[in-house]
C-alpha cells in the first residue's frame, strides 16, 4: 500500500509530460507543408497541340450486295492487292438457286415462243390463202407477241439473278493494301456490311478533334506541325477539311489534315500530335501561366491561395480571386489577380483555409 502511494506523484508527472508532448505534437501536425511557386511571366506563342491518328487518304470500305455466309477469305491485313483480285466470296446458295430457276424459266419461255412463232407463221399463210379466219389469225398473232414478251422478261430475270451471283464476290477496285478484314470464314454477313477496308495509294491523312473554343481559329489550307510517336521527325501537314458539326462522343470538331510529303514510315492508325500555331506573324508575348492544380473554382469563380511569408519557414495562405484566360498545353493563362513575384500554392487547395499557417 505504501509502495502504491509512492507511485502517485511519479504517475502524475508522467501524465503531465505526455499531455504536453501530445499538445506539442498536435501543434506541429497542424502546420502542414505545401508546394508553391514564385510567379514569373512566360513567353506565350499561342500554340495548341492535340492528339490525332493517321488514316489512309483514300480508304475504301468494301461490302457484299446481298446476304450470305463467307466461304472464301483470300486476303489478310497488310497484304498488297491488284485491281481485279478476288478478295472474298459468299456461298450464294439463294442466288444460285434463283439463277437456275430463271434459266429453266427462260428455256421454257423460249420453247413457248418458238412454238407460238411456228403457229403464227402457219396461220398467216393460211389466212392469206383465205383458209383461215381473221379471228383465228389475230389469236395466233397475239399469242406469239405475248410469248416474245414472256421470253424478254425471262431474259431480264436471268440477267438480274446472274448479277446477284456476282454480288457474292468482292474484287479489288484498285491497287492497294488491305487495311482491315472484318469478317471471318463461315460468318454470316448482311447486305452493305463492311467486311474489308482497302487503302488505295500511299497518301496519309491525320484526323484530329479540336475543341469548340479554338475551332473558329482554324482555316482551310493552314499549315500545321505533325509529330508521330513512332518517329522523332516533325512533319508538315495542311488542313483540308473542317467539320461544321461537333462529334458527340468526343465533344470536338473533326479536322482532316493531309501530309505534304509521303512518309513511308507512317501507317494508318498511328498516333500523331498535331500542333496549330494561332500566333499572327509568329508574334510572342509574355503572360502569367499557372498549372491547373494551382487554380481552384468555387461559386464566386476562380481563385488561388496566395502566400504571405511569416518568420522562419512558415507562411499564411489567403484565398485570392483571379480571372483566367485561354487553356494551354502546359497550364492556364491568368488575366488578372496576380503579379510577377507573387507566391501561390500549387497543390492540395481543397485542404486549405484562408488564414491557415503552412510550412514552405
Amino acid at each position: 500500500m505504501k509502495n502504491i502511494k509512492f507511485l502517485y506523484p511519479f504517475l502524475a508527472v508522467l501524465m503531465i509530460s505526455i499531455s504536453c508532448t501530445n499538445e506539442q505534437y498536435e501543434e506541429e501536425k497542424a502546420i502542414r507543408s505545401v508546394r508553391y511557386l514564385k510567379i514569373e511571366k512566360q513567353n506565350i506563342d499561342d500554340k495548341r497541340t492535340y492528339s490525332g491518328y493517321a488514316v489512309a487518304s483514300q480508304e475504301v470500305e468494301l461490302s457484299f450486295r446481298n446476304n450470305g455466309i463467307v466461304t472464301e477469305k483470300l486476303v489478310k491485313v497488310g497484304q498488297k492487292v491488284k485491281k481485279g483480285d478476288l478478295l472474298m466470296r459468299l456461298d450464294n446458295v439463294k442466288a444460285k438457286l434463283s439463277f437456275e430457276q430463271s434459266l429453266s424459266a427462260l428455256n421454257a419461255a423460249k420453247s413457248d415462243m418458238l412454238t407460238a412463232k411456228s403457229e403464227y407463221i402457219r396461220g398467216k399463210v393460211l389466212y392469206e390463202k383465205g383458209n383461215f379466219t381473221l379471228s383465228k389469225y389475230e389469236t395466233l398473232k397475239n399469242t406469239f407477241e405475248n410469248a416474245i414478251n414472256q421470253y424478254a422478261s425471262a431474259e431480264r430475270k436471268l440477267a438480274i439473278d446472274k448479277e446477284q451471283i456476282r454480288f457474292g464476290y468482292i474484287y479489288a477496285p484498285k491497287d492497294g493494301t488491305i487495311a482491315a478484314v472484318e469478317a471471318n470464314l463461315n460468318e454470316t454477313v448482311s447486305n452493305g456490311q463492311t467486311v474489308i477496308k482497302l487503302n488505295e495509294g500511299d497518301g496519309i491523312n491525320v484526323m484530329v478533334g479540336v475543341p469548340e473554343n479554338v475551332i473558329s481559329q482554324i482555316h482551310q489550307h493552314e499549315t500545321v506541325a505533325l509529330n508521330f510517336t513512332s518517329s522523332d521527325e516533325i512533319l508538315s501537314g495542311r488542313v483540308t477539311e473542317i467539320s461544321p458539326i461537333i462529334d458527340n462522343e468526343s465533344a470536338t470538331f473533326p479536322v482532316k489534315i493531309e501530309l505534304e510529303e509521303i512518309a513511308s514510315s507512317i501507317y494508318s492508325g498511328m498516333v500523331a500530335e498535331v500542333t496549330f500555331n494561332f500566333s499572327s506573324d509568329q508574334e510572342v508575348h509574355t503572360s502569367i501561366v499557372l498549372p491547373l492544380s494551382a487554380v481552384g473554382e468555387d461559386q464566386e469563380g476562380n481563385f488561388v491561395y496566395y502566400i504571405t511569408k511569416d518568420q522562419g519557414d512558415t507562411a499564411t495562405v489567403h484565398k485570392r480571386k483571379i480571372q483566367v484566360g485561354d487553356l494551354l498545353d502546359h497550364g492556364i493563362i491568368i488575366e488578372s489577380g496576380l503579379t510577377e513575384g507573387d507566391m501561390i500554392v500549387t497543390a492540395g487547395l481543397q485542404t486549405l483555409l484562408t488564414g491557415q499557417t503552412v510550412k514552405l
